[in-house]
């Protein structure tokens, strides 16, 4: 199964937007790309006493992202030509991963996708001006009309099964999504976690390590939600009209919730 991800150039500090444009950050992308490639900077929560979890918690994609494709960090709030504004064509691929990229572009990319093998779309939303709703449901519309799959998490780690076959197996092949966590317990104590299906960021795999040795009682939450601030989740601390609350604060209720669900499956 092979991506490609589409989000902006690294922000240049010598440049800013002028009056009628928006600059956008890469920040988030490279985080996801880091995860996908067991990159051992991603992840320092532990600091000195880090083991390297992650090497036998994650698998390495790297290979499986066939390319990662660019717009400007800068651009103007409406554009032309939006397509121009890509630094390089689409080369084939099967599930396409737009990050915070301009809206006409996200639009025009269901399209172009389709021509060249791209079977789903997913456009994660980690604050609330990355997708408006407009822009959602355009995609969703164009998508359909191109014969793909399409889905718009918000965030990230809320993508769950149920959008189509090949987002299904995407979830199942990398292992990323809503997050599923595997517990066993001895002397009323977590004695092993895993977590089954991660965050894509990856913050699901550094709670499942943290959360090894700590009672089963009413404070778990709170350590599941010290150690998933401790990672750190990325997400938007702006209150989101949609959610009706910040796109962070749902990131750790997810967390709690399937932790809290495992346990249950456990008692």
């Amino acid at each position: 199964m092979k991506i490609l991800i589409v989000c902006s150039q690294p922000k240049d500090p010598r440049k800013r937007p002028g009056a009628y444009d928006r600059e956008y950050d890469c920040a988030w992308a490279e985080r996801f790309i880091q995860h996908l490639s067991i990159h051992r900077d991603l992840c320092t929560g532990c600091g000195d006493r880090c083991i390297h979890c992650r090497d036998w918690r994650v698998d390495d994609h790297s290979a499986n992202i066939i390319a990662v494709l660019r717009q400007p960090s800068i651009l103007s709030e409406l554009l032309e030509v939006p397509v121009a504004a890509l630094l390089d064509p689409l080369p084939p691929h099967d599930i396409l991963i737009a990050i915070q990229i301009h809206e006409e572009i996200l639009i025009e990319l269901p399209a172009l996708a389709a021509k060249v093998g791209c079977q789903a779309i997913i456009a994660p939303v980690e604050a609330p001006d990355w997708v408006s709703r407009w822009a959602k449901n355009q995609l969703l519309q164009k998508a359909k009309q191109a014969g793909i799959e399409a889905v718009v998490p918000k965030p990230f780690c809320d993508l769950r099964k149920g959008a189509g076959p090949v987002i299904d197996q995407f979830i199942d092949y990398f292992r990323i999504g809503y997050p599923q966590f595997e517990i066993e317990t001895l002397d009323g104590k977590i004695s092993k976690a895993t977590a089954r299906i991660c965050a894509p960021c990856g913050n699901s795999h550094y709670v499942a390590h943290n959360l090894q040795g700590y009672p089963v009682d009413e404070n778990l939450s709170n350590e599941v939600s010290h150690y998933w601030h401790a990672f750190p989740c990325t997400a938007s601390m702006k209150q989101d009209s949609e959610l009706g609350d910040t796109i962070l604060h749902r990131g750790g209720q997810i967390h709690m919730e399937t932790v809290r669900k495992a346990v249950e499956e456990k008692m």
